[in-house]
């Protein structure tokens, strides 16, 4: 389903604790701050063209091979910008173990592990190959904590933010204003910051839900009106892309994925380049990975109604910029609630509702087939990184936390230490 519903189930047990608003410490310097009536007005090639989405047989496979390198490639892109509880670049691994309270550095080449930081509370985390950055949940705290290989720790700024986006020299951010706990999104300021956390700057004012750096572009939900803007990552020449309750959900330089809240939650293809804007269904929503766009939605009939019978799952042709349908699960056989990831022939879900075998956990199903089995994995959520499924065994009293990994190539499971 959407990425938002997603986030909440990931972090839906944590119970929070409910506590006075702190006063943001960081004072920004304005800069430069766009929104609506700095907007130009939205290009003819931005309408709606209704669904749209091409079957092709004979859509050629990239093959698990290449889409491990595109995943090896990646994943530096990844630990800067997603704020998944799992990092890595090069032979160094990063992860937050709840149970164990701390932020764990693995070696995969030593075969060490050790704990960085002691603490109990992290919402997003992020690693750029030098420091680790992590903000943590909103009402256990506040500010953007930087920790160094070695463990010694920071707090760079006192803002509280949902969201970073870690560049070579600096860090983009929401400065958080309020909180919403039912979507749990960004809110706020967006703002940049030198990596120690001085030269704090205003880009973009009242920005709401995550936003997205591509080439020279911010791409952003304004909170004001939920309408879709892109602006220069100077905060600069702010221009409207799409009106509605919009929410991004996957971007790169070609194109993006989202989510019209107003129109009955559409997910939208649109092209960067040149403005064309396709409704390829409704509900769902939409991913990156390895270098792919993934659609998952309920497809609309002649009559404008979404199936009620199944998913279709697309992948974007991005030469031909037409969404390719790839598979069709059956709404009465799947009874999985979020695909998180695709990886060969293999797409990949997550469900904490018990699934197609009464358990909660990771499934796959091989594509393309109606007809299908969905596949049982693990009780847990995966983190996909390098050609592998991570995750971490639910033992509160080992120390470090064991964890252990799928190979999704081959589907062999291994702990740790790992034999390379």
């Amino acid at each position: 389903m959407n990425v938002h519903r997603m986030k909440k189930m990931k972090y839906g047990w944590v119970c929070l604790a409910l506590i006075l608003l702190l006063v943001s410490g960081c004072a920004a310097q304005p800069e430069s701050a766009t929104g609506p009536a700095g907007a130009a007005e939205p290009s003819p090639a931005t309408e709606n063209t209704g669904s749209q989405g091409d079957t092709a047989p004979g859509l050629q496979e990239t093959g698990a091979s290449s889409e491990n390198s595109a995943a090896i490639s990646d994943e530096k892109s990844d630990s800067m910008h997603s704020g998944k509880f799992f990092a890595k670049n090069g032979n160094i691994l990063i992860y937050y173990a709840e149970l164990q309270d701390g932020i764990y550095m693995v070696d995969t080449v030593k075969n060490t592990v050790r704990r960085l930081v002691k603490t109990h509370s992290v919402h997003k985390l992020y690693f750029d190959g030098t420091y680790v950055y992590y903000v943590p949940y909103y009402y256990l705290g506040r500010g953007i904590y930087r920790v160094d290989l070695k463990g010694n720790t920071e707090k760079i700024c006192t803002n509280s933010s949902l969201q970073l986006w870690l560049t070579e020299d600096k860090i983009y951010f929401t400065d958080q204003i309020g909180f919403d706990d039912i979507n749990q999104t960004p809110r706020g300021n967006l703002c940049t910051m030198n990596k120690d956390g001085t030269n704090i700057q205003i880009l973009i004012k009242n920005v709401g839900n995550y936003f997205s750096i591509q080439d020279e572009w911010i791409y952003y939900t304004h909170m004001n009106n939920r309408d879709l803007y892109r602006a220069a990552l100077d905060g600069s020449r702010s221009e409207l892309l799409a009106e509605g309750r919009t929410y991004i959900t996957a971007a790169d330089n070609d194109y993006l994925i989202y989510t019209d809240y107003e129109d009955s939650e559409t997910q939208h293809l649109l092209n960067n380049r040149t403005g064309e804007n396709i409704i390829l269904g409704q509900f769902g929503g939409g991913s990156r990975y390895n270098g792919q766009f993934y659609i998952v939605t309920e497809e609309r009939g002649p009559d404008g109604i979404p199936s009620s019978a199944g998913w279709s799952v697309f992948r974007v042709d991005q030469k031909a910029g037409k969404a390719v349908k790839l598979a069709f699960l059956k709404m009465d056989r799947f009874g999985l609630d979020s695909m998180s990831y695709v990886y060969g022939d293999w797409l990949y879900f997550y469900t904490m509702d018990g699934g197609p075998t009464g358990q909660r956990g990771t499934y796959r199903v091989k594509w393309p087939c109606d007809d299908y089995e969905a596949e049982y994995l693990v009780d847990g959520y995966l983190f996909y990184l390098d050609g592998y499924g991570y995750y971490i065994e639910e033992d509160e009293n080992a120390q470090p936390p064991t964890f252990a990994r799928i190979n999704l190539q081959i589907g062999e499971v291994s702990r740790w230490p790992f034999q390379e």
